[in-house]
């Protein structure tokens, strides 16, 4: 009927429609839409790549280069991960879910990762997911300030604080995000992002004292993993970290297959296919050609001396040579994100502990204390609930600069602070001692200054207090 009333359209549709049927099984019940992309790499096929094979290599280079963007943060952790997890000859190897504690303040030689505070003691732990939750319990705790940072894998961070849990502690259950149990009683969940976490545990110390208390309290933290797991892994052998292109891709190809990636990533991530990365094997470098193989380094190179360059202009200029650091937001700013990392792991919020960073004076001249002698002038000190801190470190190294002193930083803590009349703070910046004064030592060479805010005030965190300039001193002699 329908046939007689609508004629050779319909018949046409009618002839059609086995056709349709018999596809429907390649797509979900009722959808019309095209069949999903294939899921690997060889599901794609050689038209994967352009023939031509100078385009072959201008589109490798060019992935590379995204490639690198987006994932060195994750290499950069995963580089401290292998060295902590799976690399028996490290001095601070512990495997899975077991802390590694730093006694003592960092000094001019500590080596786990660049431009460290000394204001507080530092422990560290990778933690693994892949086998189930882990618990840790934190103690009560008279400490001035502690916090568990917590980070995935590409380094967006969290925190369990006194900021955010009080000084009381509690039981947290890290879980995977497609974990659907139900926690212990009195345990509060902790939902990650990625399979394996890092944490940075900071415990304020300054005083013999405050040393004495931060260490018990590292002792007291305690990490709790499902039996049998601490150094397992499931996605091949973890490659040692290597520099260039080929060491990166190995390391970003372990990463992504043992952790995934962001929401609202996956086109991104499989669009590095070509590379080898996530394709039905891990990662091949034989499987490049001489020239994708070239091509893919300069990609790698351009990217990472991008970035470097970058490190110098963090964050937002506030007018007076010093950058806000907008730190731990990143979402999908691959840029930001590498940057930051690339000048220092261990980045936290700044609701946590708000910075600043100054390359340069009041005029944009770059600070060198060869040539030049310098005064930052605190007018107002850093409002803060914790505590605030003035750090020097070599431009050259990323280091603390070693100098007779063995003073680092200028705080509120300093002992025998010298404080103005008027409540303001003077900092002589220089490299031989002056008369007299606040007198943060300098190298005879580039250097640059990060203030640091624990605990930042509404007043620091929108904005209303920002450092004065580092300016020049004439000199008198």
């Amino acid at each position: 009927m329908i046939a007689r009333l609508y004629g050779p359209a319909v018949r046409s549709l009618l002839v059609l429609l086995p056709l349709l049927t018999s596809t429907a099984g390649q797509g979900q019940a009722g959808n019309f839409a095209a069949p999903e992309a294939p899921a690997t790499q060889s599901g794609y096929g050689d038209d994967l790549l352009p023939r031509d094979e100078k385009d072959r290599a201008t589109l490798l280079r060019t992935i590379a280069f995204d490639a690198t963007v987006y994932g060195m943060a994750a290499y950069l952790h995963y580089e401290q991960l292998h060295r902590q997890v799976f690399d028996r000859s490290s001095d601070n190897y512990t495997g899975f879910n077991r802390f590694a504690h730093d006694r003592n303040l960092a000094g001019p030689d500590y080596a786990t990762f660049k431009v460290p505070n000394t204001d507080t003691l530092y422990s560290t732990a990778w933690i693994d997911l892949s086998k189930g939750p882990v618990e840790i319990d934190i103690p009560a705790t008279p400490l001035k300030y502690f916090t568990l940072n917590i980070f995935d894998i590409f380094g967006n961070p969290s925190n369990l604080s006194n900021r955010t849990i009080g000084f009381k502690g509690g039981r947290f259950l890290l879980v995977p995000r497609d974990w659907s149990g139900t926690p212990p009683e009195g345990v509060r969940v902790y939902r990650a992002n990625t399979t394996q976490l890092w944490i940075l545990m900071r415990a304020f110390a300054q005083s013999d004292s405050d040393v004495r208390i931060a260490r018990a309290f590292q002792d007291a933290v305690r990490v709790i993993a499902p039996e049998g797991q601490g150094t397992a892994h499931g996605h091949g052998a973890p490659p040692p970290p290597a520099p260039g292109a080929i060491g990166y891709l190995r390391a970003l190809d372990y990463v992504l297959r043992a952790n995934g990636w962001q929401t609202g990533e996956e086109a991104l991530v499989a669009r590095f296919r070509p590379l080898g990365i996530m394709g039905d094997k891990p990662f091949d470098p034989d499987a490049l050609s001489p020239v994708a193989r070239a091509a893919v380094e300069i990609g790698y190179a351009d990217a990472l001396a991008m970035l470097t360059r970058a490190k110098s202009q963090l964050g937002e200029p506030t007018g007076t040579g010093w950058m806000k650091v907008n730190k731990g937001v990143y979402g999908f700013n691959y840029v930001r994100r590498s940057v930051i990392n690339i000048a220092g792991l261990g980045a936290n919020v700044r609701e946590e502990n708000a910075s600043y960073t100054s390359f340069v004076d009041g005029k944009g001249a770059a600070l060198d204390g060869a040539s030049s002698r310098y005064m930052l002038r605190l007018q107002t000190p850093p409002p803060v609930n914790s505590f605030w801190s003035v750090t020097l470190y070599d431009a050259k190294t990323f280091a603390l600069y070693p100098n007779p002193l063995n003073r680092y930083l200028v705080s509120d803590r300093t002992k025998g602070l010298k404080v103005q009349k008027d409540r303001s703070i003077d900092i002589r910046i220089q490299h031989e001692a002056p008369a007299g004064g606040n007198w943060l030592p300098a190298p005879a060479g580039p250097f640059f200054v990060v203030i640091r805010a624990y605990g930042p005030k509404p007043e620091m965190l929108d904005g209303q207090w920002l450092p004065p300039a580092i300016s020049e001193e004439q000199d008198t002699r």
